[in-house]
């Protein structure tokens, strides 16, 4: 039974390390599965800061976020890199105050730069200057401070030309403007810059419409339109969307000048660029003022005025009363007409822009001839001629021209009003020969056509992203699919582990009642053998101590035996104990087995038949190679003979013989009657077993002999076993393993 259970604990054990062997293999198995390899792993690159700035094309609070944490990781020079989108996002944001006390740290620190950074932080500082309306600080900043360490390797000279060429135009010094873009463009083709080129292909496209050369402004348009739209910046997109409404607003097709100031409007606001989404709500006012609509003209041009408030950008907010002036001029509003124009005045003046002042003292000019003031007209019409011819633009020289031959036709100065309308007529012509307003046709035709193909290919592009995004949830599905089925593998797994840890509990709690009830029998039949011994010993203490018995030495001797028997009983149980936990002293050794038993047969025979019975030793082999502990097989021997002494009816005889059989020596023990019914051959191993459980052992012995002898036999890898013998009693069987020299 011992045995037994030790057989289901080490299966026990081999199962439970199985199963704490699974949630690590499932864990691999996740791994392999969704984790990425090393080579996939490898070929996730860290982004420069550079390409990481690049990614943040707004100026929303999530850019400004995203940004400020670039600022807590970065240092060096990327930290100024990063301090500079900070800028560009505060000054497209209108956050003016934060730009530039960012921008002061870096000019207190410039010294301390390379070049290319010194040229990245006076850009910077030019920009936030034109976003202050301080168009001539930004040219000079350009002109004294950039391009004198700007070398004509460097990488950035074109881009210093161009926005040269920018503060240039927005001052409405137009020559001046025009070569600077000329050298950007230079530059922009020496190192096939194609974005580069677009951008000047814009910017002379304004150039040009400021020039009054619509044919020029269109086609450079379209070059710029047909990149920006490929390529889908959207920065320089609505800046291209803007500058296309413009020159359809100089042709007077409103329409399509409106849908294109509204496309630009919607990429302004979703870059947060808060001065260009004030000059698109502006230009649409235009366009609603032109249709006539003027509730939708005044709140259009609000929106401007508040945005270019907020911005302090005096000289286009100077431009926004203006307009908002000649909507309540045609609301016949004459009151609020000359406020907005006295505001306009303001602006102007604090911006000190020439042009913007030409503008501001033509629209006196104008009210004070529809009021009727001469005198007053003239002088304000006057201003605007002067600042016009010193400006040098067609277009606003034509406008003054005529309002000037009004006013003197009101004055009845009749001569000049005929030259001043000659004037007019002259420039007329130069702006609008035949010929320009073909090539200006054909230009809006190819822009048109130019469009259609966007939209063709934007539609391409739409149905190759719908098929890519179908393929990309097809991949899904099957990734879903497969992870669908390793779930249920997991679930069936986690079932099947929860189910083998209860059963190994189940047979966890099995075994313990099993060893619990062994514990019990055996500590009753350890009781209940030592119980006979003890009264006996005890009875014959009583007598010696009351003098009742005749013989006192014979009595001393049954108390020696007494406490013998329970002295070996006790021996027995440990030997036991010890054997159960593989504790048995055991030396094997390789021997010659037959020598050995001829050798004992002299004391087994003696022993035997001093007790009255016949002994018998058949050796039916020569020799037999064993590997046994020599002292060990002795016991289990003297054991068997002595249980046949013990059993066996006299005269009765016992009998050892010793055979080779498949490879096993085999010892047989075997005495006459009585035998061991069969249900009991089995149990007579069991520790303290007896046949009858009602008898006590008269003649000696603890029942645990062969208890001892079966683990003893099991230790040598051999087998032992009990059956009736063919001479009416039992016979006990050992096999032993033959030794093989390898």
């Amino acid at each position: 039974m011992v045995q037994v259970t030790v057989l289901h604990l080490s299966k026990l054990t081999a199962i439970t390390n199985k199963v704490r062997c699974l949630p690590l293999l499932i864990f691999v198995i996740f791994l392999i599965t969704f984790y990425p390899s090393s080579t996939q792993a490898a070929a996730v690159i860290e982004q420069s800061i550079e390409e990481k700035l690049s990614a943040i094309v707004s100026s929303s609070k999530s850019a400004e976020r995203k940004v400020i944490g670039l600022v807590a990781s970065s240092q060096g020079d990327d930290l100024v890199l990063v301090k500079l989108k900070l800028i560009k996002i505060y000054r497209k944001s209108s956050q003016h105050k934060k730009a530039a006390e960012l921008l002061n740290q870096l000019l207190n620190d410039l010294q301390q730069f390379d070049d290319e950074l010194k040229i990245n932080i006076l850009i910077s500082h030019a920009q936030l200057q034109r976003s202050n309306n301080k168009y001539a600080d930004a040219a000079n900043t350009m002109l004294t401070r950039v391009l004198p360490i700007a070398l004509p390797s460097s990488p950035q000279l074109a881009k210093i030309y161009q926005l040269t060429g920018v503060f240039f135009r927005l001052q409405m010094k137009l020559d001046q403007a025009k070569k600077y873009y000329h050298l950007a463009l230079k530059h922009f083709r020496d190192v096939n810059d194609k974005e580069g080129e677009a951008k000047i292909y814009s910017n002379l496209g304004v150039l040009y419409e400021s020039l009054g050369d619509l044919v020029l402004a269109a086609d450079y348009q379209k070059k710029a339109m047909r990149y920006f739209e490929k390529v889908n910046d959207v920065e320089e997109l609505a800046t291209n969307y803007f500058n296309l409404g413009e020159l359809y607003f100089r042709s007077k097709d409103y329409h399509k000048s409106l849908a294109f100031y509204v496309q630009a409007l919607a990429l302004d606001t979703q870059l947060n660029s808060m001065q260009d989404v004030g000059y698109d709500h502006h230009r649409i006012g235009t366009i609603f003022l032109r249709q006539r609509n003027f509730i939708e003209a005044l709140a259009s041009t609000q929106k401007a005025i508040e945005i270019f408030i907020d911005l302090s950008a005096q000289q286009v907010l100077s431009r926004a009363y203006v307009q908002q002036a000649k909507i309540y001029a045609d609301m016949n509003n004459s009151k609020a007409r000359l406020k907005s124009l006295n505001l306009a005045k303001n602006s102007a003046q604090q911006a000190a822009s020439d042009h913007q002042l030409r503008v501001v003292w033509h629209s006196f000019g104008r009210y004070y001839l529809e009021k009727g003031e001469y005198q007053t007209a003239k002088s304000y019409a006057e201003k605007a001629h002067s600042l016009s011819d010193k400006l040098g633009l067609s277009i606003y020289q034509l406008d003054d021209y005529e309002l000037l031959s009004q006013v003197y036709e009101k004055l009845e100065n009749y001569q000049l009003s005929y030259q001043f309308l000659q004037m007019a007529f002259n420039i007329q012509l130069q702006l609008n020969s035949e010929q320009q307003i073909k090539e200006m046709e054909r230009h809006k035709r190819d822009i048109n056509l130019l469009q259609e193909q966007v939209k063709v290919t934007k539609l391409e592009k739409e149905q190759l992203r719908i098929e890519e995004e179908v393929i990309a949830h097809k991949a899904i599905n099957q990734r879903n699919i497969s992870i669908f089925f390793i779930m249920i593998v997991l679930f069936v797994v986690i079932v099947f582990m929860l189910y083998q840890r209860r059963k190994i509990a189940l047979l966890k709690a099995k075994l313990y009642q099993d060893a619990l009830a062994e514990k019990n029998q055996l500590l009753a039949d350890v009781s209940h053998e030592l119980r006979t011994p003890l009264t006996a010993l005890k009875l014959q203490i009583d007598a010696l101590r009351y003098k009742v018995v005749e013989n006192v030495d014979l009595s001393y001797q049954k108390l020696s035996a007494k406490v013998m028997d329970i002295n070996r009983l006790i021996a027995d149980i440990y030997e036991l104990a010890t054997s159960d936990a593989n504790g048995l002293s055991f030396t094997a050794k390789q021997c010659d087995v037959i020598p050995i038993l001829r050798e004992w047969n002299n004391e087994f025979s003696q022993y035997v038949e001093q007790q009255d019975f016949s002994w018998r030793l058949c050796t039916h082999v020569e020799s037999a190679q064993v590997k046994i502990d020599i002292d060990r097989i002795k016991q289990v021997l003297s054991n068997l003979i002595s249980n046949s002494v013990n059993y066996t009816d006299k005269p009765g005889e016992i009998q050892l013989s010793a055979t080779i059989r498949q490879d096993s020596l085999v010892l047989i023990v075997k005495d006459s009657a009585p035998t061991v019914n069969d249900a009991d051959l089995e149990k007579i191993f069991e520790r303290l077993y007896r046949v009858e459980k009602s008898r006590n052992r008269q003649t000696g012995g603890s029942g645990l002999g062969l208890a001892i002898s079966q683990n003893i036999i099991l230790a040598h890898q051999g087998e032992i076993f009990a059956k009736k013998s063919n001479t009416g009693g039992l016979a006990v069987i050992i096999k032993l393993p033959i030794f093989k020299n390898i």
